[in-house]
């Protein structure tokens, strides 16, 4: 098939010529024919500048930035964005000039220049939300983020890439989303929050194997690496980084791998073992200086300082640390950080003044509604709705601390009262001078752990709060021995929601103490746990002496476990839950259902 095109046809025949070059760039890029892809992208771009195309030439420099971008070659990438933006502005075409602000934004960020790449991408974001683009001010957004993740801006950082996933799950496209809560997690490593950054890796492989997408997964798995040598968990921190080596050998990437070949050179780092180390960060250096990105470059150098140092090379050592400081200082300077600052708060101040402005266009037209009405009538009703607002708040605020004070008394007696069972099992044990003692200790000690210090926030993750409930069910295990059947049901994405602390523990050992403590032999105990959509339901149910053996009227069902739990519902859940218990001759049951509301540390996929 001759693509060679027959210069002086029809511009519609031209604008063909064009299309097909570039999917014949397209093609020779996914074979790695990297020469061969810019050929047809240059023969492209010349063709729509010649028979004059703004469309065409417009789309040929796009794939060209982005070709440039991928080789890695941010200088060139930078100047087709700047002829992409002198053409937007000639045609006054606003969705051109945004996405060359966009495109200058990332490849000055990655030449290190922040300050130029924050300038360019907040102008990049005015026009998008002028236009009310979601889609690029997503994308904006997430580029912005990244931006303020070079420059160790936790607070920025995090709003900006929060802001980028929330508009991405209005899109409903996973692929997006996806996108978005990587740079999340990036945000979130530099704010310390690994196991949110994780949680969210690993939702970004399980939607790009879904979706097929290897470079998506390549992304997940070489920044989990990342995150577990943040960790000093640098043997799982090898295994993502194998992962993406497998995947390399089979397509390989010159970006992907000279990231994978520097997180293995991390890891045997922490690892101590630097021969090994060396080993992959020769690989890494010359291509990383090239074209590695000056803010990841100047940790490449810290990393082989390290190397270096182990290897008793203090020279070597010495000229990487020299290195690192000199590029610290370029990127990382005040003034960039002030410039970069100013301009946000220029570019906020203007969203602050289209705001103002519309609020007074909008008082304007109420004056002129409200000259023929009565003034004072209206003030005086103001005022009056004001008075009645005060005095609801004071009663809201006077009604929240005596709840809160409430909840904590409740909260209070369950500490004891746990403790007290808990203790009596413990003596029980000592007594038959059981080696199960020290087991019962080590489970006390994890559980009394979780009670005093996880359970002073409002609510606890709904997975944290089972888990302590399986660790005192083995509590009572070992105190029953083979004389009880235990039965456990768990369903749903549990970590998915939260919920009040201690809510759950009174009601299995009320199982324990009311029911199966008064029985000899042949006890049994079902739990069942379920989340739906925003509904959790517990069930529990145990067997018991029958009503009229006079062993079980000494202790009746619904004591200060029970009790304590009706009161704690009515004020946090009220109207949102639903306590049933089921007393029969020889079976007792408690049936809970709260509406729960999402833990905001755990994403679902869109």
């Amino acid at each position: 098939m001759s693509l060679q095109p027959i210069y002086g046809q029809s511009a519609a025949a031209d604008s063909i010529t064009v299309d097909n070059w570039l999917k014949w760039a397209t093609v020779k890029m996914d074979k790695n024919e990297f020469d061969s892809s810019e050929t047809y992208i240059k023969k492209a771009l010349i063709l729509a500048k010649t028979s004059h195309q703004p469309a065409q030439t417009i789309k040929s420099m796009q794939a060209y930035a982005n070709f440039l971008y991928t080789r890695l070659r941010y200088p060139e990438a930078l100047r087709i964005s700047e002829e992409q933006l002198a053409l937007g502005q000639q045609l006054k075409n606003d969705q051109v000039i945004a996405n060359a602000y966009n495109n200058m934004a990332v490849q000055y960020r990655c030449l290190g220049n922040l300050r130029l790449a924050a300038d360019n991408m907040l102008n990049a974001i005015k026009i998008a939300e002028y236009k009310k683009d979601s889609v690029s001010l997503r994308r904006n957004y997430n580029n912005l983020a990244s931006i303020f993740v070079d420059l160790n801006d936790k607070k920025n950082s995090l709003y900006y890439a929060e802001k980028s996933t929330q508009i991405a799950a209005l899109l409903k496209d996973s692929l997006q989303w996806a996108k978005s809560i990587v740079n999340l997690a990036n945000s979130e490593v530099i704010n310390g929050q690994y196991n949110r950054a994780a949680q969210h890796l690993q939702q970004v492989a399980h939607i790009s194997e879904k979706l097929n997408d290897r470079s998506l997964l390549l992304h997940a798995f070489v920044n989990l690496g990342d995150i577990n040598n943040k960790t000093q968990n640098s043997r799982e921190a090898l295994l993502y980084y194998q992962k993406a080596a497998d995947i390399l050998k089979a397509d390989p990437d010159p970006d992907f791998e000279m990231y994978t070949n520097y997180g293995l050179a991390t890891s045997y780092d922490g690892l101590n073992d630097p021969r090994t180390a060396q080993k992959y960060y020769d690989l890494v250096l010359p291509t990383a200086e090239a074209l590695m990105p000056k803010n990841d470059l100047k940790e490449v150098y810290l990393l082989g300082a390290s190397i270096q140092e182990k290897l008793k090379h203090p020279d070597i050592a010495l000229q990487l640390w020299k290195k690192y400081n000199t590029l610290n200082d370029t990127i990382l300077n005040e003034t960039t950080q002030r410039a970069i600052h100013e301009a946000e708060i220029k570019y906020q101040s203007s969203q602050k003044e289209k705001a103002i402005v519309q609020q007074q266009l909008q008082l304007s037209n109420k004056n002129v509604q409200l000259q023929n009405k009565n003034r004072v009538i209206l003030i005086a009703i103001i005022l009056i709705i004001g008075l009645i607002s005060i005095c609801l708040i004071i009663y809201l605020i006077y009604r929240n601390k005596n709840q809160l004070i409430e909840l904590n008394l409740l909260k209070a007696q369950i500490h004891p009262h746990f403790l007290f069972n808990t203790l009596n099992n413990l003596y029980a044990l000592s007594l038959s001078k059981s080696d199960k003692s020290p087991e019962v200790v080590l489970e006390l000690s994890q559980i009394l752990r979780y009670i005093l210090y996880e359970c002073n926030t409002s609510t606890v993750n709904l997975e944290k709060e089972i888990r302590m409930i399986e660790r005192y069910i083995s509590l009572e295990k070992i105190r029953y021995q083979n004389q009880l059947e235990i039965n456990m049901d768990m369903d749903g994405h549990l970590a998915q929601f939260n919920v009040a602390p201690l809510l759950i523990l009174p009601l299995v050992e009320n199982a324990f103490k009311h029911g199966i403590s008064k029985l000899m032999e042949d006890g049994w105990i079902n739990i069942s746990a379920k989340a739906r959509q925003d509904q959790f339901i517990f069930k529990i149910s145990n067997n018991k002496l029958p009503d009229n053996d006079h062993r079980a009227q000494s202790s009746a069902f619904g004591n200060i476990g029970l009790l304590n739990i009706r009161k704690r519902l009515d004020i946090l859940y009220p109207g949102q839950h639903e306590l049933k218990i089921i007393n029969e001759e020889e079976v007792f049951a408690v049936i809970m259902k709260l509406k729960l509301k999402p833990d905001p540390g755990y994403a679902t996929t869109v």
